[in-house]
This record gives C-alpha cells, sequence and structure tokens, in this order.
C-alpha cells in the first residue's frame, strides 16, 4: 500500500475520531441529565480508548500531510499533541493541557502551511484554547456547569478534527 493511501486512510481514523469524541460527549451529557448509570460509564469507558487511539491514528496522518509544508513550529505542535493525547489516555489528566496546546498549536501550523480548509483550523485552535482549561474539570468535579461548557468546547474541537480528517480522506479542500 502506497504511503499517500495510508495518509490518505489516516483522515477517515480522525473523522471516526471526532465522532467518537461526540458521542463521548453526549453519553457526558446523558449521565449528568439522569444520574450515573452503569451502563453509560461502560460504554463511555470502552469507547475513549477507541477513539484515542484512532485520534493519534489521525494526527500522525495530519502531520504527515503537512510535514513538508511547515516548519519547526509544525513538529513541535505535533510533538506536544502526540505526546499529551498519549499521556492523557494513559490516564494523566493534566497531560490534556499539554495534548490541547500542541493540537491548538498544531492549528496555528496548519494555518501557516495553507494545507486544510482555513475555517477548520481556526476551529482547532479555538476548541482546543477552549477545551484546555476545562478538560481537568469535568474529571475533577468542580461543577456541572463547568462540565456542560467543557462538553461545548470540546464539541467545537471534535468538530474541527471531523473536518480535517474529512477534507484528508476526501482531498476536498485541501492543497497540495
Amino acid at each position: 500500500m502506497k504511503s499517500s493511501n495510508l495518509i490518505q486512510w489516516s483522515g477517515l481514523a480522525a473523522v471516526a475520531a471526532g465522532l467518537l469524541f461526540m458521542l463521548i460527549n453526549l453519553i457526558t451529557l446523558l449521565i449528568l441529565g439522569f444520574g450515573q448509570e452503569r451502563s453509560e460509564l461502560l460504554i463511555r469507558s470502552i469507547i475513549s480508548p477507541i477513539a484515542g487511539a484512532l485520534l493519534l491514528l489521525g494526527l500522525i496522518g495530519l502531520y504527515a500531510y503537512q510535514s513538508e509544508a511547515t516548519d519547526v513550529l509544525g513538529l513541535t505542535s505535533f510533538l506536544f499533541a502526540l505526546l499529551g493525547t498519549v499521556l492523557a489516555l494513559a490516564g494523566n489528566v493534566w497531560a490534556n493541557m499539554l495534548g490541547y496546546l500542541g493540537w491548538a498549536l498544531f492549528g496555528v501550523s496548519s494555518l501557516q502551511a495553507r494545507v486544510y480548509p482555513r475555517i477548520a483550523a481556526i476551529l482547532l485552535i479555538i476548541g482546543a484554547l477552549i477545551t484546555a482549561p476545562f478538560s481537568t474539570s469535568t474529571v475533577g468535579g468542580f461543577g456541572d456547569i463547568l462540565v456542560y461548557v467543557g462538553v461545548g468546547a470540546s464539541t467545537v474541537f471534535d468538530v474541527a478534527i471531523i473536518w480535517l480528517g474529512f477534507a484528508l480522506f476526501t482531498g476536498k479542500g485541501i492543497s497540495a
């Protein structure tokens, strides 16, 4: 299989990750609205690592496609997003902050590279920066209102991931 095909398919992995994370957001809202049901928590605990693994595969493809058009910021953002996401999947809540910082910088490097749709890159930056402070509050239990705001911010981030992944998978809206 050609490397260009692998990169293209990683776009589909990003789309799937974004959709699964949106499902997790919906489950979070259901848990808040109806109480903590064991089945909802079980489903969430199964979906989350799968979505995280798909997000990592998507990130690798998204970076590989634009790597020649980016500079040190592109590589740094990729490494921050990769390391932060891996550590967050391993259970380090504060690594989310590093991961979202990396994703925001990845959005900035995507704007500079002019490879992906501009609005998607801007949404990625906004979603990552807004989600970062709330990524610890959803676990820390600082109140339901912060969880609702975090879910909303995370949804913006997820939409950006889906959009970038779709652009990579279909080739629409990206420049060579």
